[in-house]
């Protein structure tokens, strides 16, 4: 049976994946205007998700450099690092290009930065694969709880 945390989780990171999927078409659902309003929206889910899994964030930076510590728990850790940079740098980075949200801004309309912006969301959209790879026992879990018993997520 699901918890009620579980299932917040599982339909948060549902309406993300979703979300994120639709950006990569800026004529989707409205053209430039839908890519640049669900590109801060999905800030607040990203949050939640964040905070839903501070405890693991906490005991795993506790236990970091302990030998003991699963490579994939490390190498998870690190990924989300970088997840999160790279996220930080699309959202941000999408703010300085806005046309449509935040026209008076237009500071970063050099070319270069429009570049490095959509350079670094597919690189974001290759760490969310591998985050979501990384975490398949938990999707698998949640998809069909008749899986559960297969778990086996250390820390």
């Amino acid at each position: 049976m699901l918890t009620r945390i579980t299932k917040i989780k599982a339909g948060l990171d549902s309406l993300m994946a979703i979300t994120f999927v639709l950006l990569f078409n800026k004529m989707v659902l409205g053209g430039l205007a839908f890519h640049e309003i669900a590109g801060l929206v999905i800030v607040a889910p990203f949050i939640v998700h964040i905070l839903l899994n501070a405890e693991w964030v906490k005991k795993v930076t506790y236990k970091l450099f302990d030998r003991k510590l699963p490579a994939k728990t490390r190498f998870g850790y690190f990924l989300n690092i970088l997840l999160l940079i790279a996220m930080i740098f699309v959202i941000v980075s999408g703010i300085l290009i806005s046309h449509v949200v935040f026209p008076n801004i237009n500071i970063a309309n050099e070319p270069w930065f429009k570049v490095s912006h959509i350079s670094v969301s597919f690189l974001t959209l290759l760490l969310v694969g591998l985050h979501v790879g990384l975490h398949w026992q938990w999707v698998m879990n949640v998809s069909n709880p008749s899986y559960s018993h297969l778990a086996i997520w250390t820390i």
